[in-house]
């Protein structure tokens, strides 16, 4: 008698029972969604970063760019012009200047070159073109016809803005100061100013670079 019970507590003590193994498997599928949503989670905050140092990058290499290129413009005067003025006219979202070309986009000689800034819907793009300077030119008109390309393309969740500013003497007899259009025929600006904001109102240090400058302008 004692022999028989003692086997069938041997029986239960050896196994699960259904109502058991159901909460197992219940208590192990919560287990792994919780892992899973984790794992999602960390994923996502990576690529959030590795996105953020993607633009920041991209944001950085534009700026060495534009300093090396900025920095090599040309007092070049339009010689069929009246009082030969100079082929030079910032605006906020636009510049247009003469300087030669980088290595590595063309060959020797001046060029007309436009950097402009434009949006189309949530992208913002920062576009160059460029075209062989020839003596008879009067304008940048024929910029309008070169092909662009595209240096970098920003979503406005990344970069909200970029701009620029011009910091000289209107005249003369006027103060040095920052404006955010140079139509001046008769001198470039001191410095040139590209400015970033990025979302939450957070700004990309300021760089500021100076044209190249001959005595005649600084008269």
């Amino acid at each position: 008698m004692n022999v028989g019970v003692s086997s069938a507590g041997a029986r239960r003590q050896s196994g699960f029972t259904l109502l058991e193994l159901l909460i197992a498997l219940t208590l192990l599928g919560f287990i792994l969604v919780l892992l899973f949503g984790g794992l999602r989670l960390g994923v996502r905050s990576w690529d959030s970063v590795q996105h953020k140092m993607d633009t920041l990058n991209t944001v950085r290499s534009v700026e060495m760019f534009l300093r090396q290129e900025l920095t090599r413009i040309q007092p070049h005067r339009w010689k069929e012009v009246l009082n030969q003025p100079l082929a030079f006219v910032g605006e906020r979202n636009k510049l247009n200047f003469v300087a030669p070309l980088p290595s590595r986009i063309g060959g020797g000689g001046l060029y007309m070159i436009s950097v402009s800034l434009e949006q189309t819907g949530t992208t913002k793009r920062l576009v160059w073109r460029h075209q062989a300077l020839d003596a008879t030119m009067q304008n940048f008109s024929e910029l309008e016809r070169a092909p662009e390309m595209v240096l970098a393309a920003f979503d406005t969740s990344e970069v909200e803005d970029i701009w620029l500013s011009y910091f000289g003497q209107e005249s003369e007899t006027s103060e040095p100061q920052w404006m955010q259009q140079w139509d001046n025929p008769a001198r470039l600006p001191r410095l040139i100013r590209v400015q970033v904001r990025l979302p939450n109102d957070a700004h990309w240090p300021d760089f500021v670079v100076a044209p190249m400058l001959t005595s005649e302008l600084l008269k």
